[in-house]
């Protein structure tokens, strides 16, 4: 590990203490993205979760039959299944990633996502959150919403709030790059989880969650490595499940 990394972890293990003086201890939850079926590689995110006991927040593409996945997950009690879009399918403009074009009416847009849940709640137990893929939330999507059963929105981002009468459940961190998909690194995710940290400590906002997103098929070994080590801090920090949030 290098200077800056031992550094960064320094400053959070001190951003933490702070939070014990003060008597709390922050409230993180797990979002994973992308899940679609069976693979070695979600085996390895419910180990990490079990030996952590960390729950996750499973974000599942309804594309397919659920079967395979529902018999992966049956004993991952940790685990949370939520709505990721219908079909992570780009339809958006050349410059905009999203699953439904603006001009999609919000009639059709609603009944997709209602299909998609459909298929969900048949198979699995999911929690009725709706994360949209490439956190992108359309005018159209957020209408479509309040015809489904879905309750919550999970976004990227602080400053991403939820349609009137949803639930806001954001994620704040990726701990992966894009184009091409590698490792954020150490230091600057912990320089992101400080100040968020530090900002809801000095505010007294005791009570809001910071969210750390993954995508389990493009975890690369440092990755892996690093949540690792996060997880290794739990019994100081009080990681939630999305129903305990969203209760």
């Amino acid at each position: 590990m290098g200077l800056r990394s031992r550094l960064a972890w320094r400053a959070f293990e001190s951003e933490i203490a702070a939070w014990g003086r003060a008597g709390r201890a922050p409230t993180l939850w797990w979002r994973d993205d992308d899940a679609r079926g069976p693979s070695p590689m979600l085996d390895r995110l419910i180990g990490l979760s079990e030996r952590h006991r960390a729950p996750v927040a499973l974000a599942v593409i309804p594309d397919r039959d659920l079967a395979p996945l529902a018999a992966a997950i049956a004993g991952a009690s940790l685990l949370t299944p939520i709505q990721h879009g219908c079909d992570h399918i780009d339809r958006g403009a050349a410059d905009r990633s999203t699953e439904f074009a603006a001009d999609t009416p919000a009639a059709m847009v609603a009944d997709a996502i209602g299909a998609g849940w459909a298929r969900l709640a048949g198979t699995l137990a999911p929690a009725p959150i709706y994360a949209p893929p490439w956190n992108v939330l359309t005018v159209n999507v957020a209408e479509a919403l309040k015809a489904t059963p879905l309750r919550a929105v999970s976004l990227y981002g602080e400053d991403a709030p939820a349609p009137p009468g949803l639930i806001s459940l954001n994620a704040h961190i990726d701990i992966m790059r894009w184009r091409p998909a590698c490792f954020r690194g150490q230091s600057e995710i912990l320089r992101r989880l400080v100040r968020l940290l530090q900002g809801r400590r000095r505010g007294k906002r005791w009570e809001d969650p910071v969210g750390v997103l993954t995508h389990h098929r493009n975890l690369d070994p440092e990755s892996w490595a690093f949540m690792e080590a996060l997880l290794a801090r739990a019994p100081a920090i009080a990681w939630s499940a999305v129903t305990q949030l969203v209760a």
